[in-house]
């Protein structure tokens, strides 16, 4: 009954937060709140029975200590002895999951004077740390640490969440360099890899609209009644409204962003591709996003092409037709692992057969009832689907196959990574799917609900990512110093990955 008076309060900050305008009016509120449950007092104070403390202070004051007398040498052995992203377990989620504003103060601290050390070695005269010393360096501490990456899984017309969330981390300076999409995700991605951040951070995904129609009813346009449009003109129409003919490598080196798209194969016992600079440098961009974005049974598969030795356009494996990579590879996790390093993964999920089956248990203790109950329902769904297959292949209703075997292969996938940032129910409708919105309020609002899922995880996604972007940046500068030429101008070579 002591908590009565507070409940007011608690209803006022409860309401700022649901409807603050931007991140300085959510985490204002966040802050408050922290404040009146004395939250504030347990991110001050180091112990906690989630993390190892002790010992992460102790290797904050080290590090802390040579930086402050510039021992170059001494914090260079001493960051020799390794850079890890959960040092002491302070990477765990559930350490984010008490307090709105963040995670211990000790966390945040340990992570700024690693940053702060990077730097300084980085700037370190020849004649203190010579440069092959600290090439050799900075690439052994990129390859053991890792790096982030961001997967934007597909969901057609509910794409305008990814707009929200995409927006909140490039605002944030928090967006990975590494990316990856399947169908709508890949539109994403197609444009994040043309666009520099000066012209994304002018609120390019707050304003920017794909072009269809809105006069059409989605339905007939489906069941082709309608004579104005075809779905694959519609997709047509919409890939030309942000795609340019740029091939991966071009945009990586416009960007210095490691793009990413999945593929499936239309064929049955092929493999499905995930398209980068480094699996297909020369494949337009545009032909990948057309590929990942024929829906099996609504347009037809396709062919991808690539940009030949004469500039000029050439199938690419012209043997071969490509649908939707989310039926196969939705959130290509192991390929990104391998390709270029990624051992931590941001996820939006969009995706509508999965999102009413996933809840976000990483920062949990543990599975709550609800959550294992979750799993059970998945699984009892995908049982379903194999038994259907099973009976109308017995009694001669195999037309509806390949419809039930890409809805299970859709549910067969793993869909969280470490940090989800996942469309709340109460923003998901179905007609969206479609790209069928009221009008432009409706759209707007579902970009701020993706904003407003991005909000309170970036704390965590700023722990989580900050050094890995400040070692790109660095082995960038020392690739570029290497060829003679400034970071960011003229060919970037992709040796941050390798």
């Amino acid at each position: 009954m002591a908590l009565s008076p507070l409940k007011p309060h608690t209803r006022t900050l409860h309401r700022r937060l649901h409807e603050a305008a931007n991140y300085t009016e959510w985490l204002n509120a966040a802050l408050e709140s922290d404040q009146r449950l004395r939250l504030d007092e347990w991110r001050e104070r180091d112990r906690s029975s989630l993390y190892g403390s002790a010992e992460l202070r102790t290797r904050y004051d080290l590090l802390r200590g040579l930086l402050d007398a510039g021992r170059t040498q001494d914090l260079l052995y001493a960051l020799n002895e390794g850079i890890h992203g959960n040092m002491c377990g302070m990477g765990k989620a559930v350490l984010y999951n008490r307090a709105l504003s963040g995670t211990k103060v000790l966390i945040d601290e340990y992570v700024n004077v690693v940053v702060e050390s990077l730097k300084f070695i980085a700037a370190a005269s020849d004649s203190e740390i010579p440069r092959a010393e600290k090439v050799d360096f900075f690439r052994r501490a990129s390859h053991c640490y890792g790096r982030s990456a961001l997967m934007l899984s597909g969901g057609a017309g509910l794409i305008y969440f990814h707009h929200g969330v995409v927006q909140t981390l490039v605002d944030n300076d928090m967006l990975p360099h590494v990316l990856s999409g399947a169908s709508a995700g890949s539109w994403l991605c197609a444009q994040i890899g043309a666009l520099t951040d000066a012209e994304m951070k002018a609120g390019y995904f707050d304003r920017f609209r794909y072009d269809l129609p809105t006069h059409l009813n989605p339905f007939r346009v489906l069941a082709g009644l309608e004579p104005e449009a075809t779905p694959l003109s519609v997709k047509e129409r919409a890939i030309d409204s942000f795609c340019s003919d740029m091939t991966f490598q071009e945009a990586y080196e416009h960007t210095g962003r490691y793009i990413n798209i999945s593929i499936a194969p239309a064929e049955r016992h092929q493999a499905a591709r995930l398209m980068n600079a480094i699996t297909s440098p020369n494949v337009y961009i545009r032909s990948a996003v057309d590929a990942s974005s024929s829906v099996p049974g609504i347009v037809p598969p396709v062919t991808l092409y690539a940009k030949g030795i004469d500039g000029k356009p050439k199938p690419y494996l012209p043997s071969r037709k490509w649908v939707d990579g989310s039926f196969a590879d939705d959130l290509p996790a192991k390929r990104l692992a391998r390709l270029f390093g990624v051992n931590h993964y941001l996820v939006s999920l969009i995706n509508p057969l999965a999102v009413p089956f996933v809840t976000d248990t990483k920062s949990l203790r543990g599975k709550r009832l609800r959550d294992i109950a979750s799993g059970l329902t998945m699984n009892l769904v995908k049982d379903g689907l194999l038994t259907g297959e099973r009976i109308g292949s017995r009694y001669g209703a195999s037309f509806a196959s390949p419809l039930i075997m890409m809805a299970h292969s859709l549910l067969d996938q793993e869909y969280t990574g470490d940090i989800n940032i996942i469309l709340p129910k109460d923003s998901f409708r179905w007609i969206n799917v479609l790209f069928d919105y009221r009008d432009d309020d409706e759209i707007r609002a579902l970009i701020h609900a993706g904003k407003r899922a991005t909000w309170p995880k970036l704390a965590q996604v700023r722990n989580a990512t900050l050094i890995a972007r400040t070692l790109d940046g660095i082995l960038e500068q020392l690739d570029a110093a290497q060829v003679g030429m400034l970071p960011g101008k003229g060919r970037r070579h992709m040796t941050q990955a390798s």
